[in-house]
Parts: structure tokens; C-alpha cells; sequence
């Protein structure tokens, strides 16, 4: 997938000269991704350029903030650069904030370190913050990190047109987060028979990943004026990439969510094999194998709604097929938790 380029953004990329120098002196890295290497060597060494960037940003703005953890900055600036790399640095940094703000939402929920009346308060009000209606008490430094995200985003001309979307995407993955923890207690307390359905727990799974408000702060930050046209589409393309992120990242941590007594979607699809009758020992592989097809039709109807594009700048829909396209290869090699660099 090329990237696209258009006469109205030629001041935003480095120097086509410059570009090629680098690539010519720094060789592709360390990071394993076909998604990379595939592309012109040039817009690979614009995009760990603008990743740098991003990452050196980000760092010193999540340092603020003492539950953020930083290990997760490096992978997630790349990410957002490797879907967006024709966005500013100003819009970059800006979406990328949206995303490490979730990831350490997630944190909160994932390691129980809080009562769950202590999340439902939280929670709340990161609902109220999401709307723009908060007005304290700030004993939460994530509260004050996320009014920050917020003011960001404000920023960008159409966040006042988009803001219903974001808002819900952002309250959809709290709430997300929320009923996956509800699960949590019930399988603890009740085993198998709690479980949700697959698709019950798809259809939850993609706002708890975290998709939809890295989609909605892209579409806002790289303001494209014909966003508002094409929302039907780009509303499509946003819930297909979602579940495909959900599903890689459970193709990823399955063995660690299973020790820790989380639900994931082969966990759901071994039961359904179970119930069919088909064999404990070839259960796993089987369930494996139907995810990652779940994945690869999912990613196909992206790049077929992508070459579709209707926007202005085919910019909207670029974006939101690169994530997924990007972010499910990175799943298949690394996670967010533990890669360090890519040099």
C-alpha cells in the first residue's frame, strides 16, 4: 500500500533528498514487519524520522503523568506514524496521546489493583471529561491527563464536528473495559457457564482494545474538510479494523490471559468446538486457525473499502487500513508491553 502523497502536503514531509540519504546510510532496523519493508525506502526513513519525533514528545509529556507507563511509548509512536505519515507532527502527537492514554486505562482495570466502586467513580468521570462536562474534584491524575488529551484535540477544526463520535468511541471503550471485568468476576465465580457469547464479547472487544478512539482522534487530527461526507464508510472501515486489532492482540496474549483468568476470543471458540464435539488436543489449533482467517477477511474488506476511497484526501480511509493492517503484522512479532526500540 503506497503511501499517498498530494501537491498540499509536500511541507509537511522531509525533503525527498534527505529522505533517501538516510535511507541510504541507516539500513531497515530491527522490527520485524513486511508492512515496512515493502515500502519505497524513502517514505521507511521518513516514517522512524517522524517516529523519533513522536516518541521523544510523547515521552516528555507522559512523564507528567506517574501511571503512564513510557516502555509503551516507542511502539505505539511507530504505529501512529506508520498510519499516518502524510499528518503533521502537531496532529501525530496528538493522536498518539489519545491511544497511551487507553493503554494505561487498561493498566487500571487489567491489574485490579482498585476496588471496583473505585473504577465505577473513576470511570464516571472520565465519562463526564469525555463530554466536556467535568468540573472535579482532579485527585486522579489520569482525570487531569485525559482533560490534557482533550484540550489537545479541541485544537483541530473538526473536532467540533466530530466530537459526538469521539466521545462515544472513547465512552464505548470505558465502558468496554468495564463489562470485560464484569466477565472476569463471573468466570472467577461461575467458570465456563459465564462465559459470553463470541460474538457478544467481538462486538465489546472492539471498543475495549481501544480502537475506535485512535480511529475517531486520526479522522479529527488529519483534517481532511470531506470527512463529514463519508461517514458511513469510514464508520465501517473504523468497527472492521477494530476487531481485527482485538483479535491479534488475543492471538498475542492468549497464554497470558488464560493465567490470568481473562476472556479471550479463542478461549470462546475452543468452547463452541467443545460443544461440537470435536477433540481437547485439537481444539487450540483449530480455534487459532479460524481467528487468524477472521483477521485476514477482515483486513481484505479493508483494503477493498480503502481502494474505494471517497474522501478529499484519501487521507480518513488510508489512515484507519494502515492501523489495522500495521498493528495486526506488529501483534504477530511484538506487544506494547515489552518492545523497547527499533534500532
Amino acid at each position: 500500500m503506497s503511501l499517498i502523497r498530494t501537491t498540499n502536503q509536500i511541507d509537511r514531509l522531509m525533503p525527498l533528498a534527505e529522505a533517501e540519504a538516510i535511507a541510504e546510510a541507516s539500513p531497515p532496523g530491527s522490527v520485524q514487519s513486511q508492512f515496512l519493508q515493502a515500502l519505497p525506502r524513502a517514505e521507511y526513513a521518513q516514517i522512524f524520522s517522524l517516529a523519533e519525533q513522536v516518541a521523544d514528545a510523547l515521552g516528555c509529556w507522559a512523564a507528567r503523568y506517574p501511571l503512564i507507563r513510557r516502555v509503551r511509548v516507542r511502539p505505539l509512536s511507530l504505529s501512529v506514524v506508520a498510519a499516518a505519515p502524510f499528518d503533521t507532527l502537531d496532529a501525530l502527537i496528538t493522536t498518539a496521546k489519545v491511544s497511551l492514554w487507553v493503554f494505561t486505562l487498561d493498566d487500571l482495570f487489567d491489574e485490579e489493583g482498585l476496588s471496583a466502586g473505585e473504577l465505577v467513580r473513576r470511570a464516571r468521570h472520565y465519562r463526564q471529561i469525555t463530554r466536556g462536562e467535568f468540573s472535579g474534584p482532579w485527585d486522579d491524575s489520569l482525570a487531569v491527563a485525559l482533560a490534557d488529551v482533550r484540550r489537545d484535540l479541541v485544537r483541530f477544526p473538526l473536532f467540533a464536528l466530530l466530537k459526538d463520535e469521539w466521545s462515544k468511541a472513547l465512552i464505548g471503550t470505558i465502558d468496554g473495559m468495564i463489562r470485560e471485568q464484569y466477565w472476569r468476576r463471573q468466570l472467577r465465580r461461575h467458570g465456563n457457564k459465564a462465559l459470553p457469547s463470541y460474538e457478544a464479547y467481538v462486538a465489546n472487544g472492539r471498543y475495549s482494545i481501544g480502537g475506535p478512539p485512535h480511529i475517531w482522534s486520526a479522522l479529527i487530527t488529519t483534517n481532511d474538510p470531506s470527512t463529514l461526507d463519508h461517514l458511513d464508510l469510514l464508520r465501517s472501515m473504523e468497527e472492521i479494523a477494530s476487531r481485527c486489532v482485538r483479535l491479534a492482540n488475543d492471538l498475542r496474549s492468549y497464554g497470558k490471559e488464560i493465567n490470568e483468568e481473562k476472556i479471550n476470543s479463542l478461549l470462546l471458540v475452543g468452547r463452541n468446538l467443545a460443544e461440537r464435539g470435536l477433540p481437547e488436543y485439537a481444539r487450540h489449533d483449530r480455534a487459532e486457525t479460524f481467528i487468524r482467517g477472521e483477521i485476514a477477511r477482515g483486513l481484505a474488506d479493508l483494503s477493498e473499502l480503502h481502494a474505494r476511497a471517497h474522501t478529499q484526501t484519501k487521507h480518513p480511509e488510508t489512515a484507519i487500513a494502515r492501523i489495522a493492517h500495521f498493528v495486526c503484522e506488529f501483534y504477530t512479532y511484538y506487544d506494547y508491553h515489552t518492545f523497547q526500540s527499533w534500532r
